[in-house]
């Protein structure tokens, strides 16, 4: 088991350390993946470009460009990238800034949020990463700061995992094939078809449907790797309506055709 001391894999691009406050950058190429190891320290992770499949705890999870990842100290996890590869904004916390109520409380769980402020913030980082001039560290600090503050209001009420979930999770998991309606997941865990999805988006991070998508997605990627079976013969197979569903979903989540996936595979 790999633990790491306040950095991630990865060699990053650009690093400043300013105010309590350690931000960095980092690209990962495609279809490459980091072994399970686990962070010394809490830290945020800004999914900046791309994406990559998390595995936690047995479990797989898919984040996508614009979702903050929150791991706790000692989360463990393992890293695979998508074929676009990913580039993601970390940032690590000194142990005052980190012991504030609202942090320590952020910082708590393992969490995905996906924050409407996002994208603008992290367009402000990057360009402020790069300057030089004695007013860059005031400006990067302050939109660190902001994101920081977006997350933890979206977790002033934090939405607890119920132990329904793995019901419905392990349902989905058996046999990703298989399109189960809102009523036999609800009726599985025993709670009412809206709040399921509600629940499922705001502890998933994506809508039901999304989730099962991404599983499909994973199941194609395998048979493109290790076969040359046709393309829509693997789309069926893996619950596709037929091959050009199949394509644009595909090309959506991994940023590339079937056919030059398998090519680069």
């Amino acid at each position: 088991m790999h633990r790491l001391l306040r950095a991630n894999y990865g060699s990053p691009s650009h690093l400043r350390r300013i105010a309590g406050l350690q931000v960095s950058t980092t690209a990962y190429a495609g279809d490459t993946a980091l072994p399970m190891h686990e962070h010394a320290d809490p830290y945020l992770c800004l999914v900046a470009g791309g994406g990559y499949a998390q595995n936690a705890s047995g479990r797989s999870s898919d984040f996508r460009e614009g979702m903050l990842l929150v791991h706790p100290e000692g989360h463990r996890h393992a890293n695979r990238f998508s074929a676009r590869g990913a580039r993601c904004l970390s940032v690590y916390l000194s142990p005052e800034l980190a012991s504030t109520p609202a942090l320590t409380r952020l910082l708590g769980d393992h969490r995905q949020l996906r924050l409407r402020g996002a994208p603008a913030l992290l367009a402000r980082i990057d360009r402020e990463l790069t300057q030089t001039d004695d007013a860059a560290d005031l400006a990067l600090h302050a939109a660190v700061l902001e994101l920081i503050a977006l997350a933890c209001r979206r977790t002033e009420a934090p939405v607890r995992r119920p132990p329904w979930l793995d019901l419905v999770l392990d349902r989905l998991h058996d046999d990703p094939t298989l399109t189960p309606a809102l009523a036999e997941l609800a009726a599985l865990a025993d709670v009412d078809p809206t709040h399921l999805a509600r629940i499922f988006r705001a502890t998933q991070g994506v809508t039901i449907g999304d989730y099962l998508r991404g599983l499909r997605v994973e199941l194609a990627s395998t048979a493109l790797r290790g076969s040359r079976r046709p393309i829509a013969e693997i789309a069926l197979d893996a619950g596709f309506a037929d091959q050009s569903h199949f394509a644009r979903v595909f090309k959506a989540r991994t940023g590339q055709s079937p056919r030059h996936f398998r090519q680069r595979a």
